[in-house]
């Protein structure tokens, strides 16, 4: 387990998909909407108020989370242990990565409030169709994509689905890179005069990044450190 202070860290949050974001508004089901954009630069993206930024985006002042005070990160790995019928010894076995990232912030906005009841705890995913890509002038080029809010019950031996967390170190240049992070509960802290501050744990089986320079991964403006998962790391 590693705790960090919030002063001590600057954590970002963005979608695993390249060019869908969560809007912050809701269809007819109460589900977050998703949509499609160009891969936003800094100033596109500052005027944009969205709920949660592409993946493409990267570590940019509106993928930012605000007031933290504090974030556990535990990574871990889960094993199996097998014992053989007539033999003294026994296999411990890893199964798959085992992390999960508890963040306190002061509640000063309603982000981890939509994500959590508007059924987007899982991000989103593409479910048909090729890859979105862009030009040269960061345009989206057209393709028959079709994305969804990940329900939970869809299979997730998906790529692009859940949150990427990036925490940045501030007085270094490393980088945890926290891959295809879902939601697991949300907690709100009351006061007498009102609400103090929020709790908000991810767990991830996707084993993390640990980027030693920010500069990987540059486009353009955005600093998004890695690539897509490997259906390998899934």
């Amino acid at each position: 387990m590693t705790y960090f202070l919030g002063k001590d860290v600057n954590i970002y949050i963005t979608t695993e998909m390249s060019y869908a974001y969560l809007s912050g508004t809701t269809d007819g089901d109460g589900s977050s909407w998703v949509a499609t954009n160009s891969g936003l630069a800094v100033a596109e993206a500052a005027s944009q108020n969205l709920l949660v930024y592409p993946r493409t985006s990267g570590m940019l002042t509106p993928t930012e989370l605000a007031d933290v005070t504090g974030i556990d990160f535990t990574p871990g790995a889960m094993n199996e242990d097998i014992a053989y019928m007539g033999k003294n010894t026994h296999l411990s076995a890893q199964v798959k990565h085992e992390l999960s990232a508890t963040i306190t912030k002061k509640k000063n906005d309603g982000l981890w409030d939509k994500l959590f009841n508007q059924r987007a705890r899982d991000g989103c995913y593409a479910n048909s169709g090729g890859a979105v890509v862009a030009d040269a002038g960061q345009n989206q080029v057209n393709a028959p994509v079709t994305f969804n809010v990940h329900d939970g019950l869809t299979t997730s031996r998906l790529q692009n689905f859940g949150y990427r967390i990036f925490l940045q170190l501030k007085d270094a240049t490393e980088t945890f890179v926290l891959r295809n992070c879902c939601m697991t509960s949300h907690t709100v802290t009351l006061a007498a005069d009102g609400t103090q501050e929020e709790t908000v744990e991810f767990y991830s089986y996707v084993k993390p990044y640990l980027v030693t320079s920010n500069a990987v991964g540059v486009a353009g403006d955005r600093i998004y450190a890695t690539g897509l998962t490997t259906m390998a790391d899934i």
